[in-house]
């Protein structure tokens, strides 16, 4: 599940919207994106969001994301670990895709869930 606000000038937030299907979202966040005036050609930061269940399972997935390139952090949360991934990439929907389908494969295996990603605007 994602949400996703448009926010005015000022910070408040003027529409939210809830969307349940991971594909439609990623497509609404890069349609978003656009209508921001961002330039779909240009790299932009990412993070991706994997909670896992342990430390050690945090520190695997982590560890993993490291040796294909990304930057990562890991950090307890309430009841879980979260690791959080960036790195700079060109944005499409097969890109997209496909980082979200490796993520969740590799939370999944490691007892976790993927939950979802954000962009910088500029």
């Amino acid at each position: 599940m994602t949400t996703l606000s448009n926010s005015s000038e000022r910070g408040r937030v003027e529409q939210m919207e809830l969307v349940q299907d991971p594909a439609t979202a990623d497509s609404k966040v890069l349609e978003y994106l656009r209508d921001l005036g961002c330039d779909p050609r240009r790299a932009r930061g990412i993070r991706h969001f994997v909670f896992l269940p342990t430390s050690t399972a945090a520190a695997a997935v982590a560890q993993v994301l490291e040796r294909e390139g990304w930057d990562t952090a890991v950090h307890e949360a309430e009841d879980a670990w979260l690791v959080v991934a960036g790195c700079l990439r060109v944005l499409s929907e097969p890109l997209v895709r496909e980082i979200r389908g490796r993520l969740a494969s590799l939370a999944a295996a490691h007892g976790g869930t993927y939950d979802g990603w954000e962009a910088e605007r500029s």
